[in-house]
């Protein structure tokens, strides 16, 4: 099923030129945006008009990272969770995973509405599922919630916490399961099937936006799972998508420069960018860790 737009066309917000954008968060306090180069370990931040503020280097792969209640941020590394200061800088590790094999790093991070930093792993290597999706209390106590991911990716919750949802790009698939204040995932069922989904926001209409990582666009899914809407984003690789602006209806979009041809990148010239698109929805803020 396709409405009308909800839509404008994407624009280049800032010409970041990552190898890997990602973990797009909008800070409405200080009216900047942050997102991660996943490949250099940077955490990028540019004010309301895209100019670029500060890029604090921390040990890479920064595959993700959320706010903190207390100020700073949490982030995941390659099998680490660290706590940062508030410019991001002087990390300090709170938890540690050992994963199946050296060929598996952490990647999607975000935190649920109770205050839990949720972060998943993903297989670069044999593409095994054997990835998985963990749960970092504030004190650093860590849980397994699920295994059996290729790429864990793209996490969203629903208005009341009560059902999350979680992407595995290597089946092509955004799932969910029963969620709650426990912080317990249920069985897992598919939601959407059949795209390369990468990252995933929900907007005040209880919809979903989900990034296809190598197709160039951003769809919009309603609760049933059924498509409404699609956003084409002048650089292949989308990868991470969340809302904000002034009144959190802008859709900022991160892309990749990794895995594409010269060619590619000549017809594509930003990518690695992250793009912008208005929209009549809106968006909440990112949760906090500990908040």
């Amino acid at each position: 099923m396709t409405t009308s737009a909800t839509s404008g066309p994407a624009h280049l917000f800032s010409d970041a030129g990552a190898v890997l954008a990602e973990s797009i968060v909008w800070d409405p306090d200080q009216h900047v945006l942050r997102w991660t180069d996943i490949t250099l370990g940077t955490l990028n931040t540019a004010d309301a008009s895209g100019s670029p503020l500060s890029a604090v280097p921390l040990p890479p792969p920064l595959a993700s990272f959320q706010p903190r209640a207390q100020g700073g941020f949490v982030a995941a590394l390659g099998d680490t969770v660290v706590v940062t200061d508030a410019d991001g800088g002087d990390p300090r590790t709170i938890a540690h995973v050992e994963h199946a094999h050296a060929g598996i790093r952490f990647n999607e991070g975000k935190c649920d509405p109770f205050g839990r930093f949720l972060v998943g792993s993903m297989n670069l290597t044999t593409g095994e599922p054997d990835g998985a999706l963990y749960s970092v209390e504030p004190d650093g106590t860590t849980r397994l919630l699920r295994g059996g991911f290729g790429t864990t990716n793209g996490f969203e919750w629903s208005p009341v916490g009560d059902l999350m949802y979680v992407t595995d790009t290597s089946t092509s698939t955004i799932y969910r399961g029963t969620y709650g204040p426990d912080g317990e995932l249920g069985e897992l069922e598919p939601f959407v099937v059949g795209a390369p989904h990468d990252g995933l926001v929900r907007d005040d209409e209880g919809c979903f936006w989900s990034a296809s990582y190598g197709e160039g666009h951003i769809e919009r899914y309603d609760a049933s799972g059924a498509h409404l809407e699609t956003v084409d984003v002048p650089a292949p690789n989308v990868t991470s998508v969340a809302f904000g602006g002034d009144d959190m209806s802008t859709l900022f979009v991160a892309t990749a420069r990794e895995n594409l041809t010269e060619e590619q990148l000549e017809e594509h010239p930003h990518s690695g960018g992250v793009f912008a698109v208005p929209t009549r929805v809106h968006g909440v803020p990112a949760f906090a860790f500990g908040g």
